[in-house]
């Protein structure tokens, strides 16, 4: 630590960045990729986003489709998440140093796998958009399910710490409302993929109008749980700045 940062009129430090900014912004990037995606295909690509083997109508493409079959929105996707990957690994060890701060020492072990859950969670991202279904279509779902395990899982053993291993026992508003926030996250992003599985078996074994659409709407609140979820983290590491000095990068 560079102390101090401020020293009369001779500032100690080039950039200054909140880490709420910067959480804010590389969620940001996924978001806003997939939904422009969808919105390309269903303008652009609808007919063939929406063929499938059994050759019912649809409405909602699925989200391998979206992002990963056509361009540009496969470009756009490409780039979103190639760009956030080195800024999410970066939030990662800030939730690092976080947990160790906050959560007792006796759930020391389950600090370390839900990093390792989250890091494993972001290169199967990584993996799932580096191979497209249409063209590595076993990589692309081995990367999906490890995608889908490995975030689950990372959101309930933080809830988790946060509910029950806390160093404190007293809890601020926005601490709180963060949790809660986070359990509302995991439970609809559960509760989607559940609906998600059923609907993709039942449109494989029956062959019924629409419900391959309902398959991938509910892949989309997937998506959009997993976003909200990881988007607390804005409320965890609400006061931290990133400055950039003479002598490097330091976090306060």
């Amino acid at each position: 630590m560079y102390l101090p940062l401020h020293n009369g009129s001779e500032r100690k430090y080039f950039v200054k960045i909140p880490i709420k900014k910067l959480g804010l912004f590389t969620v940001s990037l996924p978001l806003f990729a997939f939904i422009t995606c969808v919105i390309i295909t269903l303008y652009k690509d609808f007919e063939k986003a929406n063929n499938t083997h059994c050759k019912v109508p649809n409405v909602f493409p699925s989200i391998s489709a979206s992002i990963g079959n056509y361009e540009p929105q496969r470009s756009i996707w490409r780039i979103a998440i190639y760009t956030h990957a080195p800024l999410r690994f970066f939030i990662i060890y800030l939730r690092w140093k976080y947990y160790i701060n906050v959560i007792s020492q006796n759930c020391a072990f389950v600090v370390k796998l839900a990093v390792f859950l989250n890091i494993l969670e972001n290169l199967s991202l990584i993996g799932l958009t580096h191979w497209a279904s249409s063209k590595n279509y076993p990589f692309h779902e081995a990367c999906f399910k490890t995608f889908i395990g490995s975030s689950i899982f990372y959101m309930f053993f933080t809830c988790m710490m946060l509910t029950k291993y806390r160093r404190r026992t007293t809890l601020t508003q926005l601490e709180i409302y963060s949790i809660k926030l986070k359990w509302r996250a995991f439970f609809v992003n559960v509760g989607s993929f559940a609906f998600a599985a059923y609907f993709f078996l039942r449109h494989n074994r029956l062959c019924e109008p629409y419900v391959y659409s309902m398959f991938g709407f509910s892949e989309y609140i997937v998506v959009v749980s997993n976003i909200t979820f990881h988007m607390t983290t804005v409320y965890d590491l609400r006061k931290q700045y990133i400055y950039l000095t003479r002598k490097g990068f330091l976090i306060e």
